[in-house]
């Protein structure tokens, strides 16, 4: 999401036109008092060349960054993201490092394709809307394994996250136009909802203790499923100016979420299916703490650098597992939920856009987490994602935005 650099004059921008027209009187701030209910958005976007006056500074950027700066009444903001990390774009090296630290993974695992979408709606120059979507394909390329013998299985977690909410400008002050930052404060509440579709497999061979195998005719399915959460999220946010080009945003937020996974079969023994039939669920409560800078290198090239910390106040996980001599392949067994040790993550963000035009503009981003998708996406602390949650992991990506 973003704040255009200026209304269209042939092919520059008319910021001085734009300072002289939103210092007049009849145009003054008037104080910011007001709350309305949520408001269901949708968007239809076409690019125009037309004037202005946005309730962000000039060329600011809103995608996945926090800010206090809300949009202005009516305006519509929307971004598109491809997301990658492959052996070509592997971001910091985690993609290797990944591979190395964790030994059931192997080949293409850790590579990542998806795609995102935000769009930010102005109800007022009070309040905006926001709905944020991200689906992405996580590969899980599994090594050897020895207590069963695997006919196929899937290659790749389908995952879709989904947060959208409200933010309500309460407090501004030294505004005078948006050629420059203001200070300004904000309430940001964001529901997130995430889910992953089932990841299953087939075999022909199970091994019980003892060395004793038992072979089927026919495949059978097993499957780690009902992998999803949802939850809340409420910041705080606050934003001033450090100069003419640099601004900074901090905050401060708390989160709760609920989630749930756990594995099955199609098995028709019923003891040999009794041992896969396990069940997870955990609740989180989280505090998050954060900042970000916004330097304006020139009025078309905003860079972006923001951090957050999340930590996992409080988790409370409960598990179902069946008794059983089965031995059950690694990424199946439950102790990979019970001795995750980290309770944080660390979340770097940057990213460099370009205003190709006053309404449209490019950006190449990168995201690196300390632990993974930890506390990111909760239903990740499953027996196959949780096995790997604690290293690092990023991506890279490239953004279309459009401002109407």
């Amino acid at each position: 999401m973003s704040s255009s650099p200026g209304s269209c004059r042939g092919e520059g921008f008319d910021v001085a036109g734009i300072s002289e027209v939103l210092s007049m009187p009849s145009l003054a701030r008037v104080p910011k008092s007001r709350i309305t209910l949520p408001l269901s958005t949708a968007l239809m976007a076409v690019a125009a060349c037309s004037p202005s006056h946005a309730d962000t500074p000039l060329g600011w950027m809103n995608s996945d960054h926090l800010n206090a700066y809300t949009l202005d009444a009516m305006k519509f903001d929307l971004t598109a993201s491809s997301l990658a990390v492959n052996e070509t774009i592997d971001f910091l090296n985690i993609r290797e490092d990944l591979l190395a630290g964790t030994r059931q993974l192997e080949g293409d695992s850790g590579d990542l394709e998806g795609e995102r979408i935000e769009l930010q709606f102005g109800i007022t120059s009070y309040l905006s809307a926001f709905y944020r979507r991200q689906q992405q394909n996580l590969t899980i390329d599994l090594g050897e394994i020895k207590s069963i013998n695997l006919v196929d299985i899937d290659d790749a977690l389908s995952t879709t996250a989904t947060a959208y909410g409200l933010k309500w400008n309460f407090f501004e002050s030294g505004y005078f136009d948006n050629t420059r930052a203001w200070q300004s404060a904000s309430l940001e509440i964001t529901r997130t909802e995430n889910n992953t579709d089932d990841f299953s497999g087939s075999l022909d061979k199970i091994t019980l203790s003892g060395n004793t195998t038992i072979l089927f005719t026919q495949p059978q399915t097993f499957r780690v499923q009902d992998m999803d959460d949802e939850g809340w999220q409420a910041r705080v946010l606050y934003s001033f100016p450090l100069g003419d080009a640099l601004t900074t945003s901090l905050w401060a937020g708390y989160a709760e979420t609920e989630a749930s996974s756990g594995t099955g079969s199609d098995i028709k023994v019923t003891a040999l299916a009794a041992a896969f039939d396990q069940s997870f669920e955990v609740e989180e409560s989280q505090l998050l703490l954060g900042g970000g800078l916004n330097w304006q290198i020139t009025p078309r090239i905003p860079l972006q650098l923001s951090y957050e910390y999340l930590r996992i106040n409080t988790s409370d996980v409960t598990t179902v597992v069946n008794p059983s001599n089965v031995l059950l392949p690694s990424f199946l067994q439950a102790n990979n939920v019970n001795k995750i040790d980290a309770n944080d993550n660390h979340t770097l963000r940057g990213s460099i856009s370009y205003w190709v035009t006053p309404k449209f503009n490019v950006s190449l981003t990168g995201k690196l987490f300390s632990n993974q998708f930890l506390g990111v996406i909760p239903h990740y602390n499953n027996p196959l994602s949780g096995s790997f949650s604690e290293q690092p992991y990023g991506y890279a990506g490239i953004q279309l935005g459009l401002q109407l």
